[in-house]
């Protein structure tokens, strides 16, 4: 399984200029395993905002640490970078280990089957609590991601054998670019070039008899 350590530093300006936090579709962010299922939408905000630590994290359940949150985007991007931002609060809560798929429906990743399905990348996580590290994908399998689900099995606690506890994430940034395809526009224009009855009329339709009647 391909992995990655963090591989760009994100403490200039440069990340937040391609940040893609005004593509994700934010009421429609799900989380599984979570204390708190609106958190999930709140870890994923601007940029210049990733260091408030007034916010309240995604916290996953007691004593089970892994983590699973599905964002979905408004239009398709191109996924260049991750960023994550969490154990602030509790030792050891950050989390450890990242499994990202693009491109799943809802609940196709859950806690039953995560951890046998092949991610499209692996990313071993180091703690970061200032905002400076990001995890860089492998482009090519970024390029028309209409959604991620994002699998946190682990976090650090249980790494150092101190037990699971709980994971906790205060930020996910996404970093790359749009391309201006909207998953609902290509729908809609499928839908308009089927025949339509209503566009055929046939004579009898339109008042006049009909051959043969």
């Amino acid at each position: 399984m391909e992995t990655c350590s963090h591989d760009h530093d994100c403490g200039g300006s440069d990340c937040g200029g391609s940040s893609l936090h005004g593509y994700v579709n934010h009421p429609r962010i799900t989380a599984l395993n979570a204390e708190d299922d609106d958190a999930a939408q709140r870890v994923f905000r601007p940029w210049d905002d990733r260091l408030n630590r007034d916010v309240v994290p995604l916290r996953s359940d007691d004593d089970d640490p892994e983590l699973i949150v599905h964002v979905p985007f408004v239009s398709d991007v191109k996924v260049r970078g991750i960023m994550v931002i969490g154990g602030l609060t509790t030792a050891g809560a950050a989390p450890s280990r990242l499994n990202v798929f693009v491109n799943k429906a809802p609940g196709d990743i859950n806690c039953d089957n995560a951890s046998r399905k092949t991610p499209t990348q692996s990313f071993d996580l180091a703690e970061d609590f200032d905002g400076v590290l990001e995890y860089q994908t492998d482009f090519t399998k970024f390029q028309a991601c209409a959604s991620l689900t994002l699998h946190f099995p682990r976090n650090f606690r249980g790494e150092t054998g101190g037990g699971d506890g709980v994971t906790e994430i205060f930020f996910v940034g996404l970093r790359g670019e749009g391309t201006g395809n909207r998953r609902d526009m290509i729908v809609t224009a499928v839908y308009e070039t089927k025949p339509m009855p209503g566009d055929h009329k046939t004579v009898a339709e339109d008042g006049a008899p009909a051959l043969g009647v």
